[in-house]
Order: structure tokens, then C-alpha cells, then sequence
């Protein structure tokens, strides 16, 4: 702990009666700064406030306008909201036993809150809002990173390019809101089609990317294979065509590695990629 942050800590500050220690708010945004996802950081908070008054249990609630109310309880427990004065519908910092300062309280709250909105962005920036997938962004970044592994280390995996067939026809017929349904319902498959360390994402309209790691041949029919199961028992016929390019074998280079897959993507759908 530095000088400054002893002497504040040892220095009581006196604010409406009410005991105001610097040193906890300076160490919440320490946490803050240090953590990668805001949601982390509100535990991290729970245990320094548990910590520094000897608290039983905390709970924090926290509302947000695209999630709604949001309750936090310390050691990452579910939250009985039935049991915080008001059924825990005022957002705030609830503790066992009541002992912690109101002005600890509304700092510990206002980090929490910003913490929660940075989540938040940091997600709504890495992923499509309509599939709730990776975008672009993200994709063109895992990409780059996969393929300068594959080229220092030799370590293999496919990008699958995919392609969803008559979504125009759809939009035509049947209305926008159906075809967003059914770009919903196909990164909804997508997304419990791949495995743990797979990149799965929107890059366009009706345009998706997969990275699929560690992975050439059988293990990108086997991943095919799952993606279709889960898409006949949507009830709505959503057919698709794929390219896949696989480095090292094709390229280590991210734009070859694109424009490969691409290729023979628009190979099997019996066109010619101008």
C-alpha cells in the first residue's frame, strides 16, 4: 500500500456523520482498471467491502435499461431478492449486518453501475446486436491472430465461409421480421455448433464466419454436420452454402485465407465471384 493510500485509510473523514475512507473507493477503481470484465469487478468489489467490515453477506442490485434490474450477491451466490427490503427492487447495497456507511454504500453502488455499463459496451462492440454473435471486428481479429499462430507455430485450423440461400426471396415474401428470424435462428445454431476456442460470427447480411481451431477435414464435416441438426428442427427451411480454406495447408495469410474460402464458396453455389 502506498504512503498516500495508508494516509488515507488511517485519516478518518468525516461526511454527514458518516465514516468516508478514500483508500476503499481508490482501491475499487484500482480493481476496475486492472479487471478485464466489468462483471469480475463487481465481485472483486463484494469481497473488498465483505472483507473490510467482516459483512456476513452483501448484495448489490444495479438496473440497467437493456437488461433490467440486475442483482449481485458476494462469492457469486444467487441473489433471493424476495429477501432485501423491497423485494430488492431499488437498486442499492445490501448487507448483513447493516453496518456500513450510506456514503460507502452509494460509492460501492456508482462503481458497480459503471462497471456494469462498461461490460456491457465492451460486449454490445464485440458482438452483432441481431444474432448475438462475434461481428466483423471481431472475427477480422481472431482471424489475424489465428493465422499468425498457424504461421510461427504451425498450428492448423479452417475458416468456414457460410452463406445463407435465398434470404432476398424470404425478405420479399414473407416480411424483414421473418428473415431476421431466421438470421437469428441460424447464429443461434452456429453458436452451440462450435466447440470451446471456435470463433463463430456475423461478417455481413446473410454472410458467417467460423474459425474452427485445431481443426482440418473430418473435424469441419463433424462441426457441419451439427450445425445442420440443429437447423431442421427450427420448422423454417434455412439453407445455406459453405467455402473453407485451411492453414497452414492453404495459406497463412488472413486475406488469401478469405479469398480461398470465398472462392469456393461461390464455387458451389454455381457462380463466379466478380
Amino acid at each position: 500500500m502506498s504512503n498516500v493510500e495508508h494516509e488515507a485509510q488511517t485519516e478518518d473523514h468525516d461526511q454527514g456523520g458518516e465514516l468516508y475512507e478514500p483508500w476503499l473507493f481508490i482501491k475499487m477503481l484500482d480493481e476496475l482498471a486492472s479487471s478485464e470484465l466489468g462483471i469480475g469487478f463487481v465481485y472483486a468489489v463484494l469481497d473488498v467491502l465483505v472483507t473490510r467490515f467482516g459483512l456476513d453477506d452483501v448484495t448489490v442490485v444495479l438496473a440497467d435499461e437493456a437488461l433490467g434490474t440486475q442483482a449481485f450477491r458476494h462469492g457469486r451466490r444467487q441473489a433471493d431478492l424476495d429477501a432485501l427490503p423491497g423485494g430488492g427492487l431499488e437498486p442499492g447495497v445490501y448487507t448483513v449486518p447493516d453496518i456500513v456507511p450510506e456514503v460507502v454504500r452509494d460509492a460501492v453502488r456508482s462503481v458497480c453501475q459503471l462497471s456494469l455499463s462498461l461490460h456491457l459496451a465492451r460486449y454490445s462492440a464485440a458482438h452483432d446486436a441481431l444474432t448475438n454473435i462475434s461481428n466483423r471486428r471481431t472475427f477480422d481479429s481472431a482471424l489475424h491472430t489465428a493465422a499468425v499462430q498457424s504461421s510461427r507455430y504451425g498450428w492448423a485450423f479452417t475458416l468456414v465461409l457460410a452463406d445463407l440461400n435465398a434470404l432476398k426471396a424470404i425478405n420479399d415474401t414473407a416480411g424483414h421480421a421473418v428473415g431476421d428470424d431466421v438470421l437469428r435462428m441460424f447464429g443461434f445454431a452456429l453458436r452451440r455448433s462450435v466447440r470451446s476456442g471456435d470463433t463463430a460470427a456475423r461478417i455481413g447480411g446473410d454472410e458467417f464466419a467460423v474459425i474452427l481451431a485445431n481443426a482440418e477435414g473430418s473435424e469441419v464435416e463433424s462441426f457441419l454436420e451439427r450445425l445442420r441438426s440443429l437447423i431442421v428442427p427450427s420448422g423454417i427451411v434455412i439453407g445455406f452454402s459453405v467455402g473453407t480454406a485451411s492453414a497452414p495447408r492453404d495459406s497463412t495469410d488472413p486475406a488469401e485465407l478469405f479469398r480461398i474460402a470465398d472462392a469456393r464458396l461461390y464455387e458451389k453455389k454455381g457462380m463466379i465471384k466478380r
